[in-house]
């Protein structure tokens, strides 16, 4: 009848099997979770390193007289003094 499809199917999953949406059978689960920490490790180890070298190099231009203006979104000069020059 109308309600037999529903038995078919609710007696496929049984308890707790049958067809699940996005998951994986069988030790592949961990493995992909696994796989998934590792990743988001390296990608989040390799920014952190990444950040740092820009951090590094801001602060060497700094000490030459370059700087950052993040208002205006240009790198900035400082005017240095001039020279004088003795006879």
């Amino acid at each position: 009848m109308a309600h037999d499809h529903i038995r078919v199917f609710s007696s496929e999953a049984g308890a707790g099997g049958g067809y699940r949406f996005g998951r994986t059978h069988g030790k592949h689960a961990r493995g992909r979770t696994a796989f998934s920490w590792v990743n988001g490790y390296l990608k989040n180890l390799i920014e952190a390193i990444a950040n740092a070298k820009v951090r590094r190099m801001q602060r060497e231009l700094e000490l030459r007289g370059i700087r950052y203006d993040p208002v205006n979104n240009r790198w900035v000069v400082r005017k240095s003094q001039p020279l004088e020059r003795s006879r």
